[in-house]
């Protein structure tokens, strides 16, 4: 009973055994894995929180999306623990924690070599109609978009244990720090990579 306790608190919150150096090897590896499965299957992080078709498909779009996604969360992670924490920060652990909790998303990049996803993902406006919504691809193509959500979940929750632990914050200031964060790195995070989707047409 009492490993299956531990298994479960690892699972939410595995920054009580690793930060530090071996977080940012494990987390950037990840990243590194995220970026090319991204590439292959055409998958597209828009932002923290969304997903879905871009107008480029270099591989450089991608390495910029990835890379926003994660230094845009971690640096707000960064800023507020400086501004509302009594601990010493160390920007080596927001950095490595931060990029560890994006690993989920392998797991989404993966579901994305599925055909039926990727013809929900690249479809155009043209392509939605009623018959098209109805149709048992899309129809599975949605269902697999509904897990692939579990793993962004599962990445805002390792998201939140990684702000908790490295910045040392509790109570109101880490749920202020924790949104402010995750609802403002979105938006920059939005804006930023809609410039890159600019500039690598």
């Amino acid at each position: 009973m009492d490993t299956q306790i531990s298994f479960w608190k690892k699972i939410l919150n595995p920054f009580i055994q690793i930060a530090g150096i071996p977080a940012l090897i494990y987390g950037f590896a990840g990243v590194c894995i995220t970026i090319v499965l991204s590439w292959i299957t055409g998958l597209h992080f828009q932002g923290l929180l969304h997903m879905g078709w871009a107008p480029s498909n270099t591989f450089t779009t991608f390495l910029g999306e990835h890379l926003i996604i994660w230094l845009i969360p971690a640096l707000l992670f960064y800023t507020s623990g400086l501004l509302l924490s009594h601990s010493r920060i160390r920007i080596v652990d927001v950095l490595g924690t931060t990029a560890f909790a994006q690993l989920p998303l392998i797991a989404t990049a993966l579901l994305c070599f599925c055909k039926p996803l990727q013809t929900l993902i690249h479809a155009t406006p043209q392509d939605i109609t009623i018959e098209w919504l109805n149709s048992p691809e899309i129809m599975t193509g949605a269902f697999l978009a509904l897990i692939s959500t579990v793993f962004i979940v599962w990445t805002l929750i390792w998201m939140f244990k990684a702000l908790k632990v490295t910045c040392n914050l509790k109570g109101a200031r880490l749920g202020i720090a924790y949104a402010v964060s995750i609802i403002g790195g979105d938006i920059l995070a939005v804006y930023l990579i809609s410039f890159l989707y600019k500039i690598n047409v």
